[in-house]
Order: structure tokens, then sequence, then C-alpha cells
């Protein structure tokens, strides 16, 4: 049984709590006033508590890129979105800021010693970065609230902070908290769940490497190089911790395990959201099942290296196998595919029916418009549809370790194999995987570009987990990416073509190398810079005009 019960329970008994509180003055039944409360470090804990909850998590994750197609085109990942009147990150990030700045500003009028409940303002303080990060990462120039607004508080029309002043808030904000968060090791078995040094860190990595190739690549600022420093330190300091490595507890499929029922509770997971039965649930399991959480593209399968040579499949001495049949695809590859595509052939098990074969058909579950079937995070436990309580991993150790291998090569235009050693191959001899290291040498002679490889990696270790658009808008490299057509399988030429895997949603349009084309380019646009940034909710914008400018082409 997981060990965090007391983080998700303790916040549903303090609402009942709170709500049932009512003396002849009828205060009112949501809300204790705040001579009855903040009294006791319990308080404040109950009062972080809630922040747990409002987390990332599970959802349709990179179809917004060229890596992940959903049932049907997606209009940020195709160029044909429009500027939105309301957005739901906007409005609940600026809830979850609220209570964050609410504890840190009771803190200050705690009667009791303030040792006790240090570590829950160093909690809402992770909290407050957090928050503001997920809004940058999106709208880039956004307000630094570091207070609790009312409704006479000239802050609800202050204009956006610049991109540069967000990111060096967060940054010295999680620099400020790291030391008075306890290490993973140091949490009871009832703490499991909590924000640990480790989580802040690898969020101030995130942050600096974000922050630092966007100001190399979209120059918003000139020191980009001490922002990538920044990253390599942070990543460096978790790593030498010892705390986390990766999972290998099912073997061979190791990796696929992590997202589903084994690997919760696992060192791999720095900072995770967190289920549990009877007291919080998800549906993942059976969306993915039912092809609704997207499927892979023709652009993620051919990133997959060869396994015996550890070269992409392009090269002539790669060892690739070819399209012939369905399996050929898949064999001599980075073993990281089958354990994310759920390959045509494959026995395996469904969370909904239980024991199958998956078949080609693009119509039977799980349903696909490329021909490829996504198996990563797809649960084999059988629990009602809405009942999953599997984590979902936010931060993981390999983001780690692929932080530091991509900020150092940013930084200083090089890698040494030492380093590469530390991070790119720790991932690459996981349990299951054991790809060939990377190395100088190696892509000296092979003719590769270092800055590809890390890139790939990077992309093939973190699919679906959400990252894809956000890392080609900071390698200033979606205006070429995502121009290209959407394209599957090889239809034409391959085992597929005779065996009537199409249906009303696949016309069966191919290239002429005989591939599907699920959605061809010229339906496809990319406008610099404005889809580079997002439009702000055009609500606010109507509420708060100061909050003007919109983003550039918007």
């Amino acid at each position: 049984m997981k060990n965090y019960r007391i983080i998700l329970g303790s916040f549903i008994v303090s609402a009942l709590f709170l709500s049932s509180c009512q003396d002849i003055d009828l205060l009112p039944k949501d809300n204790m006033p705040d001579e009855l409360f903040w009294k006791t470090p319990d308080d404040f804990e109950k009062e972080v508590n809630w922040l747990y909850t409002r987390t990332e998590t599970f959802g349709t994750k990179d179809t917004d890129s060229d890596i992940a197609y959903e049932l049907n085109e997606n209009t940020t990942s195709n160029g044909t979105l429009i500027a939105p009147n309301t957005d739901a990150l906007w409005d609940s990030t600026f809830i979850d800021l609220r209570q964050s700045n609410m504890i840190i500003e009771k803190s200050q009028t705690y009667e009791g010693d303030p040792s006790e409940i240090e570590r829950y303002v160093a909690e809402a303080r992770f909290f407050r970065a957090y928050s503001h990060f997920r809004l940058m990462a999106k709208y880039n120039d956004i307000p630094i609230l570091t207070k609790v607004l009312t409704v006479d508080s000239p802050e609800l029309y202050g204009s956006r902070n610049k991109q540069q002043e967000v990111e060096d808030f967060i940054l010295s904000e999680l620099n400020e908290v790291y030391s008075k968060l306890p290490l993973q090791s140091e949490l009871s078995s009832d703490e499991a769940g909590r924000v640990t040094q480790g989580a802040a860190l690898a969020l101030k990595a995130r942050v600096a490497l974000f922050a630092g190739t966007w100001a190399k690549y979209h120059q918003h600022r000139s020191d980009y190089q001490q922002l990538l420093q920044q990253a390599i330190d942070a990543a460096t300091k978790v790593i030498d911790s010892g705390e986390y490595a990766l999972y290998e507890g099912s073997g061979e499929e190791s990796y696929r395990y992590l997202f589903i029922n084994a690997g919760d509770n696992s060192k791999e997971g720095i900072f995770d959201s967190r289920y549990e039965t009877d007291i919080r649930h998800h549906s993942d399991a059976c969306p993915v099942y039912w092809g609704w959480r997207g499927t892979p593209t023709r652009k993620l399968a051919d990133m997959y290296l060869c396994k015996s040579t550890g070269l992409p499949i392009e090269n002539a001495n790669s060892g690739f196998e070819g399209y012939a049949t369905i399996k050929s695809e898949y064999e001599n590859r980075d073993p990281r595919m089958k354990q994310t595509f759920l390959m045509p052939g494959t026995d395996y098990i469904s969370p909904q029916d239980g024991a199958l074969t998956c078949p080609p058909q693009f119509t039977i579950r799980p349903e696909t418009r490329t021909g490829y079937k996504l198996w990563k995070y797809m649960a084999e436990t059988s629990v009602p549809s809405d009942k999953d309580v599997y984590d979902y991993h936010i931060i993981r150790y390999p983001e780690v370790l692929l932080i530091l291998a991509e900020a150092t090569y940013e930084k200083d235009g090089a890698i040494s194999d030492d380093i590469l050693n530390k991070t790119i191959n720790v991932i690459r001899s996981r349990k299951g995987v054991e790809m060939p290291p990377l190395t100088n040498a190696f892509v000296k002679s092979n003719g590769l570009d270092m800055r590809t490889e890390i890139r790939r990696e990077r992309t093939i270790e973190l699919a679906f987990e959400g990252f894809r658009r956000d890392d080609l808008r900071r390698w200033k490299t979606a205006e070429t990416e995502l121009i290209g057509a959407i394209k599957g399988i090889k239809l034409k030429g391959s085992e597929y073509e005779n065996l009537d895997v199409l249906n009303e949603g696949n016309p069966g349009l191919t290239d002429e190398n005989g591939f599907l084309i699920v959605e061809p380019a010229e339906n496809r646009n990319f406008v610099t810079p404005k889809h580079y940034y997002y439009s702000l909710p055009l609500d606010e914008l109507y509420l708060n005009p100061n909050l003007a400018p919109n983003n550039p082409g918007w």
C-alpha cells in the first residue's frame, strides 16, 4: 500500500472539519476564522496539502507537436488555433498562487516557534515557484504575485512582468527554499510524496534550462550561459545526492512498468502527482486503451535508434530491418520503442477487457489514425474506468540527467564522455533498454551531430510526457519541425497493405514512398514569431487592459 494517505486524507478531513464549523455567530461553513486557525503546524500542513492535489497530471500529451496525433487534428499542432476567451491553466494557477501566498503570509504572524512550520512554508514557496513556471512556460511575460490579493488590490490591474524577471524570481525562490526541505531518504513512511530538496533542485534545473535555451535562441536576454550553468549546478546536486536511481524492478520491461502501478514509490520519481485507493483516483488507463490519449507518429517512430549499432535507421549501416512486415520495423530497435508503442501481434492485458492480442486494424482498440498504437500509461489492473490509482511522474530522474547533458552542450558547445557517461549513458544502460553508449568518437566516426543526438534522447525518453512542443519552442526549431505532414505507418509495399486496416478517418492517402499521410503539409502552418507564443485569454485582457500588449503576433 502507498504510504502517503495522510497527505491526501488529511486534506479531506480538514475540509470536512472546516465545512462543519459553526457557532452562534453563524460563521461561514466553508471557512474557519483566522483567530481560530493558523495556530499549529498541523494547520499549515493541512493548507499545503491542498496544493498537492493541484499539480499537473495525466492527460493528452504531445499531440500539440509532431510526435503524437489524436483521433482528430490538433489546432495547436497545425497552427490553426485562435486566441481563446478563457484558459483553464490561467484560471487554476492563479487560485494556486493565492493559496501559496496565503500560507506564506500567515507564517509571518505565527505565534509559535517558526522552525515548527519552516518546512511547510518552504513547500508553499516551492508551489509558488512551480505555479509561476507553469504560467511562464506558456505565456512568457506574466504577473509575479507574492501577496494575497483583495478586491481593492492594485495588482488586480497590474501589468505583466518581463519573462527575465519571472525567470529570476523563480530561480531565486527555489534556491532559497531547497535547503529547508528534507532529502527524499529522510521522509517517514507517512510523508512519502511530499516535496523534497531533490524536487526543488530538479525544478530549478528545468526552469534554468528553459530560460537558458530560450535566451540563447530567442535572445530575450544576453546571459544565457549563466542560466545554463544554474541548470548544470542544480542537476549535478540532484545526481550527486545519491537519492535517485532509474527504476529496474520490472526487468526487461521496467521502462513501461514505471508509468503504471509497478513504478509507484520508485526512486526514479522525484516529484509525483499521487493517487490512493478510496482517496484520489484518475481515469487514464482506459483512455489510453481506447486511443483517446493520442498515438505515435512516423516522426517519433523514426527517431528510435537501432539496438545493435546505436545508429539512426537512415544510416546505411544501421541494421534497420525495414518495413516489409509489421514486426520488421520494430526489430533491432531501441527497446523503448516496443515499450511505448503497442505493436500489432503483441499479447497484452487491457484495463478493460483483460488478456488480448493487439490487432493491426485502426478502429479496434487502441484506436489510431497513424497506424501506431500507444502502450505507455496503459495499466494492467482491472478496475472501474475512473478508479485508477497509479501515480503521474511530474519530474523523473532521467529528465535531470538529460538536463545536465543538454545544458552542458548548449553552454560549452561540447560535452565530454565523462558527462555523457554520467547522464545519457545511464539512461541507455537501464535494464531492458541497454543501448550502445553515446560517445564523442562514435558521433564523429559516423558523421552524426551531438546536439541532434542529445535532443533525440530527450524526445524518446520523455515521449508522451508533454515536453515536445515546449522543447521545439525553446530550441526555435518549431518553424521547421511542425510544418511537415503528419505521417503514419508504411501502408503501401508492406504487410499492412493486404490487411484492410484503414477506417473512415484514414482514406489511405500515401506519399511517394508508401507512408500514410494523416495530415497533409498544406494543412499545417507555423507563423513566426506568433506560434512560438500563446495568446493571453481575451477575457483577461478585457478585464485588465494593463496586461496588454498581447504576445507577439496575437
